[in-house]
């Protein structure tokens, strides 16, 4: 488990930080709800319209076979200098 400081203005830290969150859909880390609350940090229009979309309801969890496409996938990105 990581642990992340606020880059911007030092005003919180987060156990789990760098960890990813999903919704099945989209991925953010786990201090990406920090920035927000404490910045205002703008968040993309189609993020906004499917969780209204979705009644901002948690997606049904990942299968096993899902996470390590998605493990995968991220390792490509990485690998690619895109993350």
């Amino acid at each position: 488990m990581g642990f992340s400081e606020d880059v911007l203005g030092n005003r919180f830290t987060c156990s789990g930080g760098p960890a990813l969150m999903s919704d099945g859909d989209f991925f953010w880390r786990l201090d990406a709800a920090d920035y927000v609350e404490h910045y205002g940090v703008a968040l993309p229009e189609e993020f906004l319209a499917h969780g209204t979309a979705r009644q901002w309801t948690a997606a049904r969890p990942l299968t096993r076979d899902e996470i390590l496409e998605v493990d995968h996938r991220l390792g490509e990105l990485r690998r690619a200098g895109n993350l």
